[in-house]
């Protein structure tokens, strides 16, 4: 089952060091990017294809996947593919 709606309806939880996203993503494949948070992400359906250091993994529903901060990595998604992500922010 994939991320229900009503959890996607949230948009996203927010608080001073974490927000928290609940995602579904359709077929297809992100450019190569980076974000200014270390994203810790669960896969709940299907499959994120994750590429970081030029090496690609999955990471199937149960399994977490880390991408530190400021680390360039693309995704892409054979099937559609549920997830929740934590976007973690420095201490500042």
């Amino acid at each position: 089952m994939h991320a229900p709606d009503a959890l996607l309806a949230l948009g996203r939880l927010a608080s001073e060091r974490c927000d928290v996203t609940v995602v579904k993503r359709e077929p297809g494949a992100a450019p190569l990017h980076t974000h200014a948070e270390t994203l810790h992400v669960l896969v709940t359906e299907g499959c994120l294809w994750l590429t970081l250091d030029g090496v690609e993994r999955p990471v199937r529903p149960g399994e977490w996947c880390c991408v530190p901060a400021g680390t360039e990595h693309t995704e892409r998604y054979a099937e559609p593919t549920s997830a929740v992500v934590f976007w973690l922010r420095e201490a500042g």
